[in-house]
């Protein structure tokens, strides 16, 4: 399997993505998990404060390590954002929603929950020195 990533928005893509849940309304990082000749999921983020993204889909077209893919494409956000020099991200989930584990196991905290539960993760600092 490979992780595409790209900046370019043609309407093949956008389309592409739309037809897997990914909502491209605002510049963001879109990651397609293809295996051969089929999508297995997609995620992606776009920016939530000066400070933060906000995980704003994930989609997994497999019942099969559903929870592994889930892991690895929000672990690949989280580093893109941490290059990106990002200090946290968000998520809005419902109640319901099965990856509201899979976030917490990944240690993301819930900050707010009222219509929808809002999670927080911090990333751990590197320590930069000069």
């Amino acid at each position: 399997m490979e992780i595409i990533v790209t900046d370019e928005m043609d309407e093949r893509f956008i389309d592409f993505c739309r037809s897997f849940g990914c909502v491209l309304d605002e510049p963001q990082v879109v990651l397609l998990l293809v295996n051969y000749t089929s999508t297995v999921g997609c995620a992606s983020f776009k920016v939530y404060d000066a400070d933060s993204i906000e995980i704003n889909s994930l989609f997994i077209n497999s019942l099969k390590n559903r929870e592994e893919l889930s892991y690895k494409l929000i672990k690949q956000l989280e580093k893109i954002a941490i290059d990106l020099e990002f200090s946290a991200s968000y998520a809005s989930l419902d109640e319901e929603d099965l990856a509201l584990e899979i976030f917490k196991k990944l240690d993301y905290q819930i900050v707010s929950s009222d219509d929808e539960i809002l999670i927080k993760k911090e990333f751990r600092s590197l320590g930069k020195t000069s």
